[in-house]
């Protein structure tokens, strides 16, 4: 191991050394000193100095400096020291950096020990930026939830489903509140074979789905009427609990009902209460439209929560205040069934576009996100955890994305979500933030807890299908060329012509 250059100052959790004219070092690279072991840390900057080039140099004599072939450049690179090397774990390092240290680029051995846990812990999702290097987080590290932010196109949901398919190799429960049917092709792979038998899709009689027969069996996820209760009725009806008058006159109905209990009997019971009946017409009128989410039968929570199955809601095309109550309906009953232990292996919950189910207090309240937030807060302690995904970090509670203790962040140009991104830990520095508008697709930083440092990672591809992928214009728009031209075709023309005329 040679010297790429020699510290020149040093400051607590920073240092600086002079690179070594021969040496290429990148942003982001790895370095290490010893001293008691072996420190390490990360390229944060780089520089270019000269003792006769400055910014006030004119253009004249910066050309005469390089005809006279002067080149007394130095480059000086800024690192953060992130900790000392110890058993192959990252540890606070309090010692002092003298100047003149030797400087090497960290070994790619000690990288790969770093960069990965044993099997039965490890999430294997990619490559260290620019190496060969693999790279694991660690899946008691999610116990303190995740969130996976990036903007529109970064690769968020494809990273998402890589997380899924590592958690359900080791057996892992999953629930995916998927409302842009991104999922509901996890289980083929590309070649559209079968890759993991235990994996569902749930669509209600009500969603219009944004995709057909392709998606395989799909199963109904339904509501026996007689199975409700006051509150789930307001819930479906969107009737905010502080609506005193209107929870009023639910009660009524319900404590009046004498025959089955079931949607016919509801509606006619409302119809006599008179005045009542009139307060409560407009909600009653969009029960009666959404009247197809019922069914002789409830899905039971067995039907999707079981040992190693990933269950993935399709939310495409439906009601908003729908969709927010068949969330909260299911996140409820697996909080239920994980607080009273009924059952015991681990939950994972992905919430993908979570801004929309747990925005800021300030922009409105929902069903699912009191449920997200109680997760968030009390999970970990019974074994269900988050992976919530959002493309506008600002516009998500600021105290779910608080209680996620790891980050996968991909490409964030908006000023506006990245001040949310940087207020959401402790362990997002500035330094990260000044280098996601630069991410490629796929390219993501991960910090926190399921990592021993924080890293640039290249996403590995997904073994299973992805849904949710962009409208390719260009293939559309050659065929609605194709079809104008068949249109204008004189052939086309006359047979049409012919159809609708006759012999005539």
């Amino acid at each position: 191991m040679s010297e790429i250059g020699y510290v020149i100052s040093s400051s607590g959790d920073d240092l600086s050394f002079v690179l070594n004219p021969g040496e290429n070092v990148r942003r982001w690279d790895y370095v290490s000193v010893f001293n008691n072991g072996e420190i390490i840390g990360r390229i944060i900057s780089i520089e270019s100095r000269s003792q006769l080039v400055d910014l006030n140099t004119d253009y004249k004599s910066m050309k005469r400096y390089i005809e006279n072939n002067i080149n007394d450049s130095t480059n000086i690179c800024h690192v953060q020291i992130l900790g000392h090397v110890v058993n192959d774990n990252v540890r606070n390092s309090r010692e002092i950096i003298n100047i003149g240290t030797p400087v090497y680029l960290s070994n790619s051995d000690t990288l790969s020990r770093i960069f990965s846990f044993n099997d039965e812990e490890s999430l294997k999702i990619g490559k260290l930026m620019d190496s060969n290097i693999d790279v694991s987080i660690n899946i008691n590290g999610l116990r303190r939830h995740v969130a996976i932010l990036a903007q529109t196109g970064a690769g968020k949901s494809h990273t998402a489903g890589v997380i899924i398919e590592e958690l359900i190799k080791k057996g892992v429960s999953v629930i995916v509140l998927d409302p842009h049917a991104d999922y509901v092709f996890m289980k083929k792979t590309h070649d559209d074979k079968i890759y993991n038998e235990n994996v569902m899709v749930f669509r209600t009689p009500m969603s219009t789905g944004r995709y057909g027969s392709e998606v395989g069996i799909v199963n109904t996820f339904t509501i026996r009427f007689q199975d409700l209760n006051q509150e789930d009725l307001c819930g479906i009806m969107d009737i905010n609990e502080s609506w005193a008058n209107l929870t009023g006159i639910v009660n009524d109905i319900f404590d009046n009902m004498k025959g089955q209990h079931d949607y016919d009997d509801f509606m006619e019971t409302a119809k006599s209460l008179g005045e009542n009946y009139n307060k409560i017409r407009n909600r009653l009128r969009y029960l009666e439209k959404i009247k197809g989410v019922f069914s002789n039968k409830s899905t039971g929570i067995n039907d999707y929560l079981s040992p190693g199955r990933l269950s993935i809601l399709d939310l495409s095309g439906l009601d908003e205040y729908l969709a927010d109550y068949f969330a909260w309906r299911i996140l409820n009953t697996v909080y239920d069934a994980k607080f009273s232990n009924d059952f015991k292996y681990p939950v994972f919950v992905v919430v993908e576009e979570a801004h929309r189910f747990v925005p800021p207090r300030e922009r409105g309240r929902t069903k699912t996100g009191e449920i997200i937030k109680k997760i968030a807060a009390e999970g970990r302690k019974f074994g269900i955890f988050l992976i919530v995904i959002t493309q506008r970090p600002g516009k998500i509670d600021q105290d779910v994305l608080s209680q996620c203790n790891s980050q996968i962040i991909l490409r964030i140009t908006n000023p506006a979500d990245q001040n949310a991104v940087i207020n959401s830990s402790e362990s997002i520095t500035e330094y990260i933030i000044e280098d996601l508008p630069s991410l490629d697709i796929g390219e993501a930083v991960l910090t926190g807890e399921f990592v021993k440092m924080p890293c640039i990672v290249k996403i590995r591809n997904r073994e299973t299908r992805a849904g949710g992928s962009d409208i390719d214009i260009i293939s559309l728009l050659r065929m609605a060329r194709d079809e104008i031209d068949s249109m204008n075709d004189p052939r086309k023309i006359k047979e049409r012509n012919k159809k609708l005329l006759g012999d005539l």
